[in-house]
């Protein structure tokens, strides 16, 4: 059963269900949001909170691509080198 937990974003405090045991994963998320609001805020005071929000998900979502394409990248790497190491190995 999901627990309710209380996040605070932008000095406006919310609560949201929580599955078991994802607890502390949701109040680090809350905490990543709510860091990159206040930059978004400091950079943009007039905008609006929908705004500031909206401008805090797309950067957090621009960061979360950027890290998957360059694991992608990493991973394809270490494909190659296993793949040249046991290509070494047979020869």
């Amino acid at each position: 059963m999901n627990q309710e937990l209380t996040i605070t974003l932008l000095d406006k405090t919310l609560s949201v269900a929580c599955p078991p045991g994802q607890a502390e994963a949701l109040l680090e998320s809350a905490q990543l949001l709510n860091k990159q609001m206040l930059k978004v805020q400091q950079k943009k005071p007039s905008a609006s909170l929908l705004n500031v929000a909206l401008i805090a998900a797309l950067n957090i979502s621009y960061e979360m691509l950027e890290y998957k394409n360059q694991h992608d990248v990493n991973e394809q790497s270490i494909s190659q080198l296993s793949e040249l190491v046991s290509q070494a190995l047979l020869d």
